[in-house]
């Protein structure tokens, strides 16, 4: 492994002092948290880059035949649902799958109607959370990305109150038997969309659960670590998804809270070992 002796540490500050003045250290820190963020594989959180697409075909692979349940929990406008039911219709397992779609926010429900109307997904006009009942959920705007059931400090929003559920609950009512995958993006609320499903983890009735991670988590006061106790407790492999494959890691680490955004994934053992991984920058 590479290691900057101390001659080489000295040059590398001289050379980024001087950069620093004839660049200016705003120019500087942003190119070097672009390298930074490439060489530890923090890719855009675009569906087009991200690596989304490829775990979807991945987990379809490894389901095995029968009924596919997968749960789109923050489905937004549906553009990750579609991704799913167009992979599954070039694996052939179009009538395999059975969709289960989350959204709380109106104006966002309507599109993803607009998307999954027609098809066989269930839609919830709901969001998931670790107790049912009803939460204010706070709107930016009517379907945008960052509507949330945590406020952003300094953020203009109208408050709405929602109905919510519990993955567990979910599951009971519908009589699912397990999820195949299922995918959180809500905005800050995933460790709590997670701790909902701890029934269906604890029975590893969950192959894989991918989630967004993010500084949206500080508003919710969680940390990336509240989601590997929990997670690996339940005898979860944990890992982020990248283009190139699954970066698993042995346990949490003070360097992976950096609550840069992108998405994680957990998964039973067995899956892990079938999924396409990437060797974390940090082993030895």
């Amino acid at each position: 492994m590479f290691t900057l002796t101390t001659a080489g540490r000295g040059a590398a500050a001289t050379a980024a002092d001087a950069a620093c003045r004839v660049l200016g250290r705003r120019t500087v820190v942003r190119a070097a948290r672009y390298v930074l963020l490439r060489a530890r594989l923090d890719y855009p959180n675009d569906m087009s880059v991200n690596g989304e697409p490829a775990l979807q075909r991945w987990v379809l692979a490894l389901a095995p035949g029968g009924e596919v349940h997968v749960a789109d929990v923050g489905a937004n406008v549906g553009r990750w649902s579609r991704s799913l039911l167009t992979a599954a219709a070039a694996a052939g397992r179009a009538r395999d799958i059975r969709l289960h779609a989350f959204e709380p926010d109106a104006g966002a429900y309507a599109g993803l109607e607009r998307i999954l109307g027609g098809t066989s997904a269930v839609l919830n006009a709901a969001a998931v959370s670790d107790r049912p009942g009803e939460s204010d959920f706070h709107v930016v705007a009517p379907g945008a990305g960052t509507n949330s059931l945590h406020r952003a400090p300094g953020v203009t929003a109208a408050t709405e109150t929602v109905r919510t559920t519990t993955l567990d609950a979910y599951a009971a009512e519908a009589g699912i038997p397990c999820f195949a995958l299922v995918k959180v993006d809500t905005e800050g609320h995933d460790l709590a969309v997670l701790r909902g499903a701890r029934g269906l983890l604890a029975g590893h009735r969950i192959a894989v659960v991918q989630f967004e991670y993010n500084h949206r988590w500080v508003f919710a006061r969680a940390f990336l670590r509240d989601a590997f106790d929990l997670l690996a407790g339940l005898g979860y492999r944990v890992g982020k998804l990248t283009p190139l494959g699954v970066e698993f890691y042995p346990g949490w680490d003070p360097d992976l809270e950096t609550f840069v955004e992108g998405n994680y994934v957990a998964c039973e053992p067995v899956t892990a070992g079938r999924l396409p991984a990437v060797r974390w920058w940090k082993a030895r």
